[in-house]
């Protein structure tokens, strides 16, 4: 479905030549013709010959694909069709290996984890990265990604950074242990580096930070996951339905600003779903909004029709209204700084609960982070007074 009408002020004002005078191309109208190319890429195909028939500035497109991390995407619509210039089709064949070599050297790199974890015990949940690109597509080529997440129980965080440590990573994140106690509460990842690489794997023990105000049951997506062959080994990923949800509140999480995201999503919207297991799932967890909104802009960018049993909720309504402002943001490549005011009216937009509001609210005001504690240095005896070092500097953030 085109999405000029819900982002039309995407396309910058255009100015109408006198008659016999070449019309100009504004830099509007360029970004606009890149993203609809991407998106009949990424969609069902039917809308690439009326894209391709613009004045495409290819640049731009390679420039939208990267950050909209649809590269794989992009070259397999493009390949061999004869309305893409030749030096074009060379330079899209080279950034598609390029990724194909990161997307192989990853596989490897997480099979060789899953087999350490395994043979330590620890029941570890491969997300997103080559494991998901797998899922979704059948090739871990097909989707970009940057890093291996992984997804342990809480009470298996120690053993896990002990393992991975013993692979030659090192964790970014030195915490004293009063620091370290907190931070298993409130926040939800440690980040791997090794060597020049100080972002290779993200080993989390929850699905997003305590202040999002998403309590999942990480216990439940353990008992309900499912294991697939992958590069030789047994990884362990999500359930189908859970894996909807996660995908659709980590798009919430970052504004749905890349298209990949709900590429994804959509992609996944096409399996055989437990549709009446994943509202009861949205619903128990306050994020039914959410998913909504990531299904109506599958059905608006991708033309994945929305499941008959949310089209007629009354609460879709709310979600529609949602939609054109971020489809806007993402066809502009715009996203809100997560550390503005703006950005936590959007997350409590999003949201449908008051008491979610109320919580999240409380929870980002009155939960000490990282930044509390490298901003200023408070022996553990006196832990407790980083709680008004993090109300501090949140009324200076909100008053500059």
């Amino acid at each position: 479905m085109p999405i000029e009408n819900s982002a039309a002020d995407i396309v910058s004002s255009q100015w109408e030549a006198p008659s016999g005078v070449p019309r100009l191309v504004t830099a509007g109208e360029r970004r606009h013709d890149a993203f609809e190319l991407l998106r009949a890429c990424c969609a069902d195909g039917q809308e690439l010959p009326k894209a391709l028939a613009q004045a495409l500035q290819w640049d731009e497109v390679f420039k939208q694909a990267a950050y909209h991390r649809v590269l794989p995407a992009v070259y397999s619509a493009l390949q061999g069709r004869p309305e893409v210039p030749a030096s074009i089709q060379s330079a899209l064949r080279a950034r598609y290996l390029r990724h194909c070599h990161r997307a192989m050297r990853f596989s490897a790199e997480l099979a060789a984890i899953l087999r350490h974890l395994d043979a330590k015990g620890i029941p570890v949940i491969a997300q997103k990265g080559p494991a998901l690109a797998h899922l979704l597509y059948g090739d871990s080529a097909m989707r970009e990604f940057g890093d291996l997440d992984l997804l342990v129980r809480p009470t298996d965080v120690t053993t896990a950074v002990g393992a991975l440590t013993e692979l030659g990573y090192e964790k970014n994140l030195q915490l004293s242990p009063r620091q370290e106690k907190a931070y298993l509460r409130s926040g939800y990842e440690y980040v791997f580096g090794r060597g020049e690489e100080r972002n290779l794997i993200e080993l989390q023990w929850n699905l997003l930070p305590r202040f999002y105000s998403v309590d999942v049951d990480v216990d439940g997506l353990f008992a309900r996951s499912q294991e697939h062959e992958f590069e030789g080994c047994r990884a362990r990923v999500l359930g189908v339905e859970d894996q909807f949800i996660f995908l659709c509140v980590h798009a919430a999480k970052h504004q749905w600003a890349q298209l990949g995201m709900v590429r994804d999503i959509a992609a996944l919207a096409r399996f055989d779903l437990d549709w009446e297991l994943v509202m009861h799932e949205a619903r128990r967890l306050g994020i039914l909004r959410i998913v909504l909104i990531s299904l109506v802009l599958g059905d608006e960018l991708m033309g994945c029709a929305i499941p008959e049993r949310f089209a007629g909720l009354n609460e879709i309504g709310a979600a529609r209204k949602c939609v054109p402002a971020i489809i806007h943001q993402i066809a502009t490549m715009r996203e809100i700084p997560p550390e503005s005011s703006a950005y936590f009216r959007f997350m409590l937009q999003v949201r449908e609960r008051m008491s979610d509001r109320a919580r999240f609210v409380w929870r980002l005001a009155a939960t000490p982070s990282v930044g509390e504690w490298q901003a200023m240095q408070i022996s553990d005896a006196f832990f407790p007074l980083y709680s008004a070092v993090r109300i501090l500097r949140l009324v200076g953030r909100l008053a500059s």
